[in-house]
């Protein structure tokens, strides 16, 4: 985790796609999350972006093929 006193967003990305599994990072981000608005709010705002990459990426791989 960076050592900023906010998450950056490539911290918040690892949390959400559940790459972060180290106990001495996992708890600061966690605390931070809870304890910070700000925080809290680009938290989601990550959520909503690695889950709106994951549907694409599935439809992409899973999606429709073109007709021949």
């Amino acid at each position: 985790m960076t050592k900023d006193p906010h998450l950056s967003r490539h911290d918040l990305e690892r949390y959400r796609l559940g790459m972060v599994k180290d106990e001495a990072e996992l708890v600061p981000l966690e605390e931070h999350i809870l304890s910070c608005a700000q925080g809290a709010r680009r938290a989601e705002q990550a959520a909503v972006y690695v889950d709106a990459m994951r549907a694409a990426a599935t439809e992409f791989t899973d999606g429709p093929r073109l007709l021949r």
